[in-house]
């Protein structure tokens, strides 16, 4: 009599079982990392666009930053070379301008005359309208922008326009640009 090595239905759905609460609990933090990840690519095409127009406009038109009178004026320095969708439109008490990738930014009023000693801070939402921005997070851009654990990116940043560069502005949007990115 021969003997037949094989599973029994018992043990593969012992097996199926195992592997099914294994991915329960890795599948959403790897979801979580992606949006993350995806965040930060975000925000650092966010900064190269900024870069590009500014540039662009200092090139081309010979504009400044530091040339800048009001929000009005800004939001117009930086439209004219970027690919935007809506401009002009209420923020709270900003004045935000969407561009065809589904980013928001927003000018605060009362941004003038940005120079290295006087930068311009704008925010930027990587997401545009779609969550999880907070209201907390809107209203950071006016109030310092706040730190974060180090495992937390959100999809709002602030950032500072000088007569001379782009750069991320506050600690959380520091660590999202220049930290290496993590396994």
């Amino acid at each position: 009599m021969k003997k037949s090595s094989a599973f029994t239905l018992a043990e593969v759905l012992i097996t199926l079982a195992i592997i099914g609460v294994v991915a329960a609990m890795t599948i959403p933090g790897v979801i979580v990392r992606t949006n993350q990840q995806e965040f930060k690519t975000g925000f650092r095409k966010a900064i190269s666009v900024l870069n590009q127009a500014v540039t662009m406009n200092m090139a081309i038109d010979n504009e400044s930053p530091s040339d800048i009178d009001n929000e009005t004026e800004m939001l117009e320095y930086l439209t004219k070379r970027m690919n935007v969708m809506r401009s002009n439109v209420a923020a709270g008490s900003n004045t935000a301008f969407y561009t065809a990738d589904g980013f928001r930014y927003e000018v605060p009023s009362g941004v003038s005359k940005c120079t290295t000693a006087n930068p311009c801070i704008i925010a930027v939402d990587v997401n545009g309208d779609r969550g999880p921005t907070s209201a907390t997070d809107r209203d950071a851009i006016t109030n310092n922008y706040p730190t974060a654990d180090e495992s937390r990116v959100t999809d709002f940043f602030a950032v500072m326009i000088t007569d001379v560069s782009v750069q991320p502005y506050g600690p959380v949007s520091q660590r999202t640009m220049y930290q290496a990115d993590s396994n």
